[in-house]
């Protein structure tokens, strides 16, 4: 069984219990990987989070239910996963704008969330360029912030905190002691099954040369492991973004490897802006993502 018929067993086992239990567990068994790997590659190839999927498939069938037969809510709520009535009327406020009551209505527009299935598309050959090499343990230093993937408030949330570090002079401060790597974007204390995960903007500690650490600033250590470290090139945050869904996409299921489940993280290379490679509107701006590997 290929990569994509093991991918289409889970999301076939979701679907056939999205009135039931869903273990994740059993998801990542399907799909022949760790729960932390199918958590991942759900997320990035599908563009939204297995639990975010869950919720608002359940919610796009209990909607079709109001539409079509006299049904209680107290009924969709407990068949459809939620502890009461007012838990499930909240959540489907958020998804529909409208209450279950005001659903049933004629001429009430909802929308339908559809089942996903994976499909290989052919496009033209497009090459990624990478290496494997050992690293660590690399000592880091920098700011963090506790981020949701819930609907997305990552991609918000990480962009903000950015320009956050910015206002308040922290990348200025670990600017000054840059280590040869450069500038580093950490995704750490990662819980896909919480839906959560801190991002840290960090440098090598080695910077520091033994001064004191910046105000506010928390030193960790990423672990020694053999990371696949692929290059991106062109404007951010496009170029970036795409290379790492190839990441999950392309290269993750004929690789032999999957997701250690130790920090992965953005690297930033100490280039200076007025040269091509160093400017971030630019294509030909070069930037690293290192992964932590595990031979399947």
């Amino acid at each position: 069984m290929d990569w994509q018929e093991r991918l289409n067993a889970a999301l076939g086992y979701i679907e056939d219990n999205l009135d039931g239990e869903i273990r994740m567990e059993r998801a990542a068994d399907l799909a022949n990987c760790s729960l932390y790997h199918f958590l991942r590659i759900f997320d990035v190839v599908a563009g939204i989070t297995a639990a975010d999927y869950v919720r608002q498939r359940r919610l796009s069938l209990a909607a079709q239910e109001l539409a079509a037969r006299e049904v209680k809510v107290i009924d969709l709520a407990l068949r459809y996963g939620y502890d009461s009535p007012e838990a499930f009327t909240k959540a489907f406020r958020r998804f529909f704008g409208v209450s279950p009551s005001e659903a049933r209505k004629p001429g009430v527009v909802l929308r339908s969330f559809s089942k996903l299935e994976v499909a290989v598309v052919l496009k033209g050959a497009k090459t990624m360029k990478y290496r494997i090499e050992e690293k660590g343990p690399i000592e880091v230093v920098g700011y963090g912030k506790r981020v949701s993937t819930k609907d997305g408030e990552n991609f918000k949330a990480v962009p903000g905190f950015w320009g956050e570090c910015r206002e308040k002079g922290f990348l200025d401060a670990l600017g000054m002691n840059m280590g040869p790597l450069g500038l580093l974007g950490i995704c750490a204390e990662n819980r896909p099954d919480q839906e959560s995960f801190t991002y840290y903007i960090a440098v090598e500690k080695r910077g520091l040369k033994g001064k004191p650490l910046p105000e506010g600033a928390k030193s960790f250590v990423l672990p020694k492991a053999s990371y696949g470290i692929f290059e991106s090139v062109g404007a951010m945050p496009a170029a970036l973004q795409d290379v790492w869904k190839r990441i999950w996409s392309e290269w993750f299921p004929t690789s032999g490897y999957e997701h250690a489940g130790t920090p992965d993280f953005e690297v930033y290379p100490p280039i200076p802006m007025d040269e091509p490679r160093g400017n971030p509107n630019g294509p030909e701006y070069y930037t690293e993502v290192w992964i932590p590997l595990k031979k399947v």
